[in-house]
């Protein structure tokens, strides 16, 4: 739980930075911990009618509209520093788009997030900067990590039938 929280409160601390390198573990740790947070913030709104609620919105003078507000905000921040981990372990792993592929395409693909998800990072350092302490030693060289993360993203299922044959 300790580890959850601190990746977390890293992925809002660093909600605009999308320079950097984040490890498998940190960038799944944010995505949940986003997504409760998310939830929370909409839980909030929806039944802001409640005693504690209205007890904090007359603390603080804050309107209905001003608690809707507040909401959107804090979800577009929550969304703005996903945007920023995405960034940041996509550096970690090191894709490159091909030139006949585009941004959008990249993350239009399920196998995109599949890969941001489950595939560990390199140790070794690369132009976005130092490795992420907690990237666990890799049993293949980086090379053929790169290659295979390559392969996952770009070469569609009908391809590698192709390939096969």
């Amino acid at each position: 739980m300790t580890r959850f929280t601190k990746n977390v409160l890293h992925g809002l601390s660093h909600f605009c930075m999308p320079g950097g390198r984040d490890s498998r573990q940190t960038f799944c740790d944010i995505y949940k911990g986003f997504i409760l947070l998310a939830l929370f913030g909409i839980f909030l709104c929806v039944w802001r009618n409640t005693l504690a609620v209205m007890f904090v919105r007359d603390w603080l003078a804050i309107t209905e509209f001003g608690c809707w507000v507040l909401c959107i905000i804090f979800e577009l921040l929550l969304l703005l520093a996903f945007a920023c981990a995405v960034m940041r372990r996509w550096q970690d792993l090191d894709i490159r788009i091909p030139k006949d592929d585009s941004f959008q395409e990249l993350i239009k693909r399920p196998r995109f997030w599949e890969v941001l998800a489950s595939e560990e990072g390199s140790r070794e350092k690369n132009q976005y900067g130092e490795a992420p302490a907690d990237n666990p030693v890799p049993l293949i060289s980086e090379e053929d990590m790169r290659e295979a993360v390559r392969k996952k993203l770009f070469i569609d299922v009908d391809e590698f039938e192709e390939l096969k044959k």
